[in-house]
Parts: C-alpha cells; structure tokens; sequence
C-alpha cells in the first residue's frame, strides 16, 4: 500500500500533534468514531492507513454497497469495511424495517465489543467541492447506543481530507443532470491505470480536536434548557446527572418504530452540524484550490502571471488573516505554476504573448515574453474549476452575505462611478437582509456551529468590515453606542431568535478604489448561487395548474437558465450546477412555494395551492433578485 500510495502522489502530509492526540485518546479504550468529509474513494484507505503506520486500531469503515466489486471489495473488507445499502429503503415513502434493524444491531454491537468506526457523515462524495449538509442516520445509531447504556462513552473526530488534485476525475456529467456510472471492475482498472500514469500532488489529512459525545449531549441537555449557553464540546467528563432518564426516554431508533420528541430531532442535527462545521474549518487549502478560487473570482477575464502573483500572494495573506490553514509554504509564482499545472490546460489556458517595444526612433527593439492565465469559464470545464474553488468560499462566506446585503441596498450605478455615496443602510437592516440571503442558502452552508446565533455572527462581520475600511459610517462617533434594538430575528425557524443587536448606524460602502475592489471581490464570491436560485425561481410558473417530474422540471430549468446566460442576464455558467439547483428546489419546498410527492421512484413537483397563480410566483423571484448583480 505504501509504494502504490507513493505511484500516485507527491506525498500525505498529516500533523504529529493531532496523530499525539489520537494517540492518547485510544489508550482510554473508548470507541472512536472517525468522521471525514468526503470527497475521494481514497478516503476510504487514507484514515486507516495512517492510523497503522502510527500503531493505531483502524475502524470498522461503512462504504456503499456500489463498491462491492471482484478485488476490490475483499481489499476494502480486509481494511475493515462493511458494506450498507446506499438507499435504505426500497422505495420512497417505504420503509425498510428490517434491513434498518439489521444495520442497527451491527454497529451497536460492534461498538460494545470496543470497536471504532469510520463513516461519512455527508452521506456521499461531494459533488462542488464545499461540505454537504449531514445526513445524521447512521450518527444517530451511535448516539442511541450511548443512550441505551451499550456503551459508557466514544470520542467523535471529525476529519478533514484535502486533496491538490482529485483522484477519482471529476463530477462534470453527474453536475450536468447525466446518470451517474455505476462503479465495476473495468472502471476500477481504468481509472487505477490512469492513476498510475498520472500526478495528484499532494493529500492533506486534519483530524479536529476529539470530544466526548457524552459531554455534547450533556452540554446539549443543559444548552436546551439554558438557551444563552452555547455548546461547547471538549476532551473530559461531565457530571453524571445531566445524563439521566430524560435523555434516554429521546431515543431516536432507526427502527422507525419510536415516536422521536423534535428536541431529539435537533440534538443530532446539532451534533451533526457541528462536525460538518468543525471539519469545515479543518480543511487545509491547496495550491489548486486558491488558484481556482483567484480566476472565478477576480480573474475570470483571465490576467498576466505578473498580475496573477500579486493576487496570489494578496489572497495568501487574507486567507491567513483568517485563521485558516493553508498548504503551501513557498512563494506565490511557484505556487501559480505548480497549481495551473495540476489543474490542467483544459481547466486553465497558459498563452505566451510576444512583444515588441522601443525606446527611441533606433532599431534597437527589446522584445519581452508575457504569460496570459485565463480560465475556463463555460460549461462544461468551469464546474470542474469551481469544485477546486468552492474549498476556499467558507473563508469569505459571512462577509460575501454581508456585502451582497448591502448591495441589495445601494445602485451598483453609484458604486461604479466611484462617486461619493450618500446611500446609506441602517444596521439593522443590514442584518435583517443578511439574514434573508442566509435564509435562502440555507440548504448550501452552514453559517455558524451550534450554540452560536447567525445574527452574532453576521454582527462581528459587519464590525470587521468597518474596521478594515471596506464600509464605512455615516458619523463615526456612534460606534459601540446602543442607540435601539433589532427585534428578534427569525427566518424561518432556522435562526436561533433572541438576539438583540444595538445601533441605528448608517453604513455604506468605501469609495476608495483599493477597497472597493475588494468589495467586489467579496460580492462575487456568492454570485453564482444566487444566480442558481434566481433561474429556478424564475422556472416555477412553468409548474402553474400542472405537475412535473423532477426530470422534466430540471431540464426546463435548465433551459431557461442556458436562455438567460446567452442574452447576458445571467453572468455564471456554473450557476447550472445540478446540485446547487436541487437545493433551490428544496427551498422552496421548505417556505411551501412548492409540493413534493412520490411516485415510485419519481419525484412529482407542483405549486402550493396559494402559489399557483403568477403573481404570487413574482414575488418570490424579487426576493431572490435583489441579491443579483
């Protein structure tokens, strides 16, 4: 394993201290529940391999049944894998009682003889390159087995696995809304031979700090019941009588025969939030991931290397202003050029331009070669470069909410003709915007761990904002003074409400060029999502007094956006990204816009009753529009 590891990358960079800690934490003999973010068949052997080569206990590794090929399969089961269905129940709206029950049995059981497990909590790779919201199914076992008493505690490590170059090719025709190509031998050969003749750079493994899933649910017990606490998990123990009858008598089973109290519902949303979110942050940032993030944002006309380092290097120290890991150390023009590299001149075209110059009326030329980077920007490659970008967003997310608010206020006329503003946004209704655009996303990230208000958050955003000049106050002199308090703030039921916020201040942007360059930096990074919103909201009279398959509905979709693209009204291709547009969908379902039912294997989408007249359609498409460019 080690020398065909060492065939396909440059190497799998893993930090001592957390290997130290996953150390001490085994010794306890307490069950560990390994957590990564998916995003590689490689996943699969990277956890277990780097536990043996450390002298650790590997886990037992829930994969998906697809993966049960001749080889293959006996390779994984000897790394520990067990195989569970990819869909748990035969058909929607079924429920498959038994093949359930038997599931939750063997990781019970498997738990009370001491073994760890490994699983991943997104459910299935990603498919853009940022963190899936969780699926909590299998989390939930666990937690029940503490609950029950099979087991007295386990340590939850939430993994972070970043990849330079992605192994397993790319999600283009499955992002494009084509079938997904089941795994077999022949593709397994394939895609290992490719490998093998390839470069992937380099792997980067985080593992986050362990917690006690004991103590998150006596912090979680206590946080209910005291909403001003924040969850707070952490190596220890906590006192015994928080965990009491109370808890137990929560039970959630995948049986699916228990009645399951909504306060249990959101304990393991919380828990599973809070592992997406922690390994989220965990995510060390690759050469590749910057470079794609620097063209789709700032440099999708594309720019000269000269130009393109400065902006490197520009983007390397914002980043790390941030707090956030990033994996390269050396200087930002061998980082253009290993990263361009890897990604490929189909993803990013290098052209060298001669030139020619004089200084004076001699013959004396003096000729000069510059090297143009410009990216993909058309479907199908730019979904590709955008899943490389996506793992840098997180990082800018809160301030892009809190910019494209504002500028859901001001004239992008007045912005651009760099002139004096005198339109000014109260903070409140910054806030209040902002957390409508969050409330729209709300299906594409996470905005804060659990314990900790979105509208907290946003504020500390805004104060960064002003301090480093990218907004700026209509009179300086109130900051920090309360002068009124925002009203609870809930979207929804996805905010936690009883925030209150101070200050009438009257914010705008800075027209100063530097900042304002930035400003358009950070509003660019959320345009394609809106812009996905926008086009499917934009569809919904197409389901007026009818009733579509989500096939059928996709593809209309997908022809009005291809429509509002070609006339200029739309600026993104990747904003057709298959994905991102079924979450849109499933906004909509959530504010009852729209309805969803089975129908064998299909989903059938209509309009709620009081939406199904265009009227009332429009004014959902203004609430996304305000947000365009």
């Amino acid at each position: 394993m080690y020398k065909l590891l060492g065939k396909m990358l440059d190497g799998i960079e893993v930090r001592r201290d957390q290997v130290e800690t996953l150390k001490r934490v085994s010794e306890e003999k307490i069950p560990i529940i390994y957590l990564p973010l998916h995003r590689s068949h490689l996943d699969y052997i990277l956890v277990t391999f780097i536990l043996f080569m450390n002298d650790m206990r590997a886990p037992l590794v829930a994969a998906g049944n697809n993966l049960m090929i001749p080889f293959f399969g006996s390779l994984l089961r000897g790394l520990g894998a067990f195989f569970i269905k990819r869909k748990l129940d035969p058909q929607n709206g079924q429920r498959d009682f038994v093949y359930r029950a038997i599931l939750h049995t063997y990781m019970e059981e498997s738990l009370k003889a001491g073994h760890s497990l490994e699983f991943f909590i997104e459910g299935g790779r990603s498919r853009t390159g940022k963190a899936v919201l969780p699926k909590a199914g299998l989390l939930s076992i666990v937690v029940d087995t503490l609950m029950s008493g099979g087991i007295k505690d386990a340590y939850v490590v939430p993994i972070a696995m970043s990849y330079e170059k992605l192994l397993d090719g790319n999600f283009i025709s499955e992002q494009l809304g084509r079938p997904k190509q089941m795994e077999s031998f022949t593709t397994a050969i394939k895609g290992i031979w490719r490998i093998l003749h390839s470069n992937f750079g380099t792997v980067r493994v985080d593992f986050c700090k362990p917690f006690s899933l004991k103590e998150f649910l006596c912090a979680a017990e206590f946080s209910y019941n005291s909403p001003a606490t924040a969850l707070q998990p952490s190596l220890g123990h906590q006192n015994q009588h928080f965990f009491n009858h109370n808890m137990k008598s929560r039970r959630r089973s995948e049986y699916g025969t228990e009645i399951v109290s909504e306060d249990h519902r959101q304990l393991i949303k919380d828990l599973a939030d809070y592992i997406v979110y922690d390994a989220s942050n965990a995510y060390s940032l690759m050469s590749t991931n910057l470079l794609a993030f620097l063209l789709l944002t700032k440099h999708r006309k594309g720019t000269t290397f000269d130009h393109l380092v400065n902006s490197m290097s520009w983007l390397r120290e914002e980043i790390s202003k941030r707090n956030k890991t990033l994996n390269w150390h050396g200087d930002s023009d061998e980082l253009v050029v290993r990263a361009s590299r890897l990604l490929g001149s189909n993803l990013v075209h290098v052209e060298t331009v001669q030139m020619e110059w004089s200084l004076d009326q001699t013959n004396n030329n003096n000729n000069m070669k510059l090297y143009y980077y410009k990216p993909s920007v058309n479907l199908p490659e730019v979904l590709e470069l955008q899943y490389y970008a996506n793992s840098v967003l997180p990082v800018f997310l809160i301030e892009s909410i809190i910019i494209n608010a504002v500028y859901s206020f001001v004239s992008d006329d007045t912005i651009n003709r760099n002139e004096e503003n005198n339109t000014y946004v109260q903070r409140s209704n910054i806030l209040k915007q902002s957390l409508e655009l969050c409330s729209i996303m709300q299906y594409e990230f996470i905005f804060s761990p659990p314990g900790t208000s979105v509208c907290s958050v946003l504020n500390a955003a805004i104060d960064d904002l002003l301090e480093n000049s990218l907004l700026q106050l209509k009179d300086k002199s109130v900051i920090g003074n309360t002068t009124d308090a925002l009203p609870d703030l809930i979207v929804d039921d996805f905010f936690i409400h009883g925030d209150r916020h101070e200050l009438k201040q009257e914010i705008t942007f800075s027209t100063d060029h530097e900042n304002l360059s930035n400003v358009h930096f950070l509003r660019c990074i959320l345009s394609p999502f809106i812009e996905s919103y926008f086009i499917v909201a934009s569809s919904l009279p197409k389901l007026v007094d009818s009733e579509l398959e989500e096939t059928s509905l996709l593809q209309e979709i997908k022809s009005l956006g291809s429509k509002q693209i070609h006339i200029g009204q739309i600026c993104h291709d990747e904003c057709l990204g298959l994905d991102t547009l079924r979450n849109a969908l499933k906004l909509f379902e959530s504010w009852k816009v729209i309805d969803v039912r089975s129908h064998g294997s299909q989903k059938l989408y209509s309009l709620h009753r009081y939406y199904n007249d265009t009227h009332r359609i429009d004014d959902i498409i203004v609430r996304i529009r305000k947000f365009m460019h």
